[in-house]
C-alpha cells in the first residue's frame, strides 16, 4: 500500500510527553499514523504533528459529510476541483454541493471510507 506524510496542525504542544498523548490520537481521526515527529511552528499557539496516510483509505465502514470549499460558481466548476479539495481531507467528492453564503462560501459533500 502506498504511502505518505504530511504535517497535521495540533494546537500547541508543550514537550514530547504532551505529543505522546495527543499526537496518536490526530493522526487516527485523519486515518493515518503518527509518525513520532512533531514541532512548534508558533510559540505557545500551534505544533504540527507529522503524520503517515495511505494514499487510498480501505475499509467497509462509510461516513459523508460536508465541508467548506470557497465560493463555487458553477456545478461545472464543483465538478472539477471537487475531488482535489476531497483529496485534502483524505475522503472521495460525492459529486454533491450547495452554496451557504452567496458569493462567499460553498460547500462539498466528501464520503470517508475506513
Amino acid at each position: 500500500m502506498a504511502t505518505f506524510k504530511v504535517n497535521i496542525p495540533a494546537g500547541p504542544l508543550w514537550n514530547q510527553q504532551d505529543a505522546e498523548e495527543k499526537a496518536p490520537k490526530v493522526a487516527a481521526a485523519h486515518q493515518g499514523t503518527w509518525t513520532g515527529q512533531w514541532n512548534t511552528v508558533v510559540e505557545g499557539e500551534m505544533s504540527v504533528v507529522e503524520v503517515e496516510l495511505p494514499v487510498k483509505p480501505t475499509g467497509s465502514n462509510e461516513f459523508k459529510t460536508s465541508v467548506l470549499a470557497g465560493p463555487l460558481w458553477s456545478n461545472d466548476e464543483a465538478q472539477k476541483v471537487g475531488s482535489a479539495i476531497a483529496a485534502s481531507y483524505g475522503a472521495e467528492f460525492t459529486g454533491e454541493w450547495w452554496t451557504i453564503v452567496e458569493s462567499v462560501m460553498s460547500v462539498i459533500e466528501i464520503k470517508y471510507t475506513f
